[in-house]
């Protein structure tokens, strides 16, 4: 009998001994548990204000973008309607030049009647053959120390080429250059407002000196001299008009 109640207490030992162990097992387990779970709750906090910084980064991003789109649309704008106004002010300008040419053009009529301060149309004439002639003679030799010329104008200007100017011209030209020169009209015939061609002989130098020639040789300092004149005086206008109002 006595040692069955030894074997019952051992027993009773052991069993105590295993509920500790799986009491102890089960408290490791609820940490170990807890612990999972704290950190998986700390990691989705973090996740989550990542998630949420990311976001904002996002709609800075957007913001931004939106802005500079919004930016660049603006300057895009204000690019176009300056060039618009480049191109209006550029149409308008030219639009007064060709008229103030056109003015110039009519303008001669009046001078081959009436003359230019002072000075008379073959006068007007004469110092443009002469400034022909000479640029020819610059222009290179000629066979021996004499050039020939010719002289072609309209059938209207033709006959403002008084008898024994073309020699008189030919005579002041050879004395000042030291070069023969002998100009004589030509029978050809051009169309134009006013001035003189002037052609070698042997065709090699041509000079074209009618009215509408020299000013297309000088048409940016005549452009900017209409330009300044016409938009000085517009601007003078302006002033005035405001003034009176």
């Amino acid at each position: 009998m006595e040692g069955l109640c030894h074997s019952k207490e051992r027993f009773e030992v052991i069993r105590l001994g295993a509920k500790e162990i799986v009491e102890k097992i089960k408290d490791e387990a609820k940490a170990e548990s807890e612990k999972i779970m704290s950190e998986a709750e700390e990691n989705a906090k973090k996740m989550l204000e990542e998630a949420k910084a990311e976001i904002e980064l996002q709609k800075k991003r957007f913001i931004e973008a939106a802005e500079r789109k919004g930016i660049e649309e603006n300057e895009r704008i204000v690019r176009a309607a300056r060039l618009n106004a480049r191109k209006l002010k550029w149409k308008a300008e030219e639009e007064m030049i060709g008229k103030a040419l056109e003015e110039a053009t009519k303008r001669i009529r009046d001078v081959k009647k009436e003359g230019f301060k002072g000075n008379s149309y073959s006068t007007i004439l004469s110092g443009l053959i002469e400034d022909a002639a000479t640029s020819i003679i610059a222009g290179g030799s000629s066979t021996g120390n004499e050039v020939k010329v010719e002289v072609i104008l309209s059938d209207e200007d033709a006959s403002f080429v008084k008898k024994g100017m073309l020699k008189k011209i030919s005579d002041e030209i050879s004395q000042d250059r030291g070069v023969n020169v002998l100009l004589s009209l030509s029978g050809e015939r051009i169309k134009t407002a006013g001035g003189v061609i002037l052609r070698r002989k042997d065709g090699k130098i041509e000079v074209n000196n009618t009215f509408e020639q020299r000013m297309a040789r000088f048409s940016t300092s005549l452009r900017e001299d209409i330009v300044k004149t016409l938009f000085t005086t517009l601007s003078s206008k302006e002033r005035n008009e405001k003034e009176v109002k």
